[in-house]
């Protein structure tokens, strides 16, 4: 509900300590996870096996309109201590959104030049298949984050009334200014996909069970152009790509 994020906190920093389930609200209060045994019918699932600065996915096509809405979800696993760059997307004048993390335990979400905040991504760094799930809205500038169907970061007055421009590069595992600093993502992405509106709860538990994704995405893994050492995996199920 709109305002519903700040009355939880209580103020507009970021968040970086797990949310307990019985401080989300009612539409949050989802029951104890349990990972599905097995999850199929992902669609594309891309290996990043190097750190290669060469290496990298493009998604296409570009955006043709901005984004006041956009719900960004994939099964990711990593070896690595730290997250990488999972997604970095930039035009003309400089980065707009990314998600990026180069110490264990924490990330940064990026909207606009230089505004993030920081998340918690302990939880995926144990080299085992998690699902994650960003949601961002501009009119209140509300933002949540899910690992595994749990709330585990949310906010608002981030970047509130901004717009994600159009026509931009949206790149996966890898920054595109050696400038930035950030260092490339190891390990596999799976089912991922961009939205231009903010997933509801529900829709966000559906995917992390396994029941597949919500209707529309603008873009998906099926959309990657593959560079360097990336590559492409073909398994019915998650737990056959370890």
């Amino acid at each position: 509900m709109p305002g519903e994020d700040a009355e939880l906190l209580g103020d507009t920093e970021a968040v970086t300590a797990v949310l307990p389930t019985s401080a989300t609200g009612p539409q949050e209060q989802l029951p104890a996870l349990q990972q599905p045994e097995t999850v199929c019918s992902v669609g594309s699932m891309l290996l990043f096996s190097n750190t290669s600065a060469s290496s990298g996915a493009v998604l296409q096509p570009r955006l043709h309109v901005g984004l006041r809405e956009l719900s960004l979800c994939t099964w990711l696993l990593t070896p690595a201590t730290h997250l990488g760059t999972v997604l970095s997307y930039s035009e003309a004048k400089g980065r707009k959104l990314a998600l990026h993390g180069d110490h264990p335990g924490s990330a940064r979400f990026f909207i606009g030049d230089a505004e993030f905040r920081q998340l918690p991504v302990t939880p995926l760094l144990d080299g085992k298949w998690h699902h994650l799930c960003l949601t961002w809205s501009s009119s209140h500038g509300q933002y949540r984050f899910y690992v595994d169907r749990r709330l585990l970061a949310a906010g608002s007055v981030f970047q509130q009334g901004y717009e994600v421009p159009a026509g931009g590069s949206l790149v996966l595992g890898q920054q595109q200014s050696r400038s930035e600093g950030f260092v490339p993502f190891l390990g596999q992405l799976a089912g991922l996909a961009l939205w231009s509106r903010a997933l509801l709860p529900g829709e966000v538990a559906s995917m992390a069970t396994g029941q597949g994704l919500p209707q529309g995405p603008l873009l998906t893994l099926a959309n990657a152009t593959l560079q360097g050492e990336v590559r492409r995996r073909r398994c019915a199920c998650l737990q056959n790509c370890p």
